[in-house]
């Protein structure tokens, strides 16, 4: 009895850790660029989700299998391959970029929010907890769902949105009067 729970425990905390390393580890490109200007902060790349979508369709699957031969469609699988993974990186450059964006604004405003603070750092653990799972996905041969990057790509539009919010509160703001 006692031999079940230590090893219950141990793959308790085996999986505890594997969770905390996977949403700890640092994101590709997460280097912090010192020359930026402030368009090159905003998303270029989830922008384009609808076309992959249409990409990834099952339709297409069933399609190709039906029509091609296994060869065509491993080639075909591949190319889906890079392009999901390209599209991922695009992804994670575009959170990347606004979660630096939202750490320019939350330091110039004069009404930081712990509770908005904490909202980014939650927004950013789930974004790194899907974007782990996503390219584990990727990397071993499954192409992922449609459902998972929608996710991940809502949760950039979702800092976005919030950085845009933040951005116009800077801009109501009076100044500060002289001491």
């Amino acid at each position: 009895m006692s031999g079940m729970v230590i090893a219950f425990a141990g793959l308790s905390l085996f999986l505890l850790l594997a969770i905390v390393w996977l949403v700890l580890k640092p994101l590709p490109k997460e280097a912090v660029q010192t020359e930026v200007t402030l368009e090159e902060l905003f998303p270029m790349h989830s922008q384009h989700f609808p076309q992959l979508r249409q990409a990834l369709a099952s339709a297409d699957v069933q399609y190709v299998r039906r029509k091609t031969s296994k060869e065509v469609e491993r080639q075909w699988r591949e190319e889906r391959r890079r392009i999901l993974e390209a599209f991922l990186d695009g992804v994670v450059e575009d959170f990347v970029r606004l979660d630096q964006l939202a750490r320019l604004i939350a330091s110039h405003s004069p009404h930081f929010s712990r509770r908005e603070e904490l909202e980014r750092a939650w927004l950013s653990l789930r974004f790194r907890f899907g974007y782990r799972i996503m390219s584990l996905r990727i990397a071993s041969g499954s192409l992922g769902s449609v459902r998972q990057m929608s996710r991940l790509t809502g949760l950039v539009g979702n800092l976005s949105a919030r950085a845009e919010a933040a951005m116009a509160r800077l801009e109501i703001v009076p100044p500060r009067a002289e001491s």
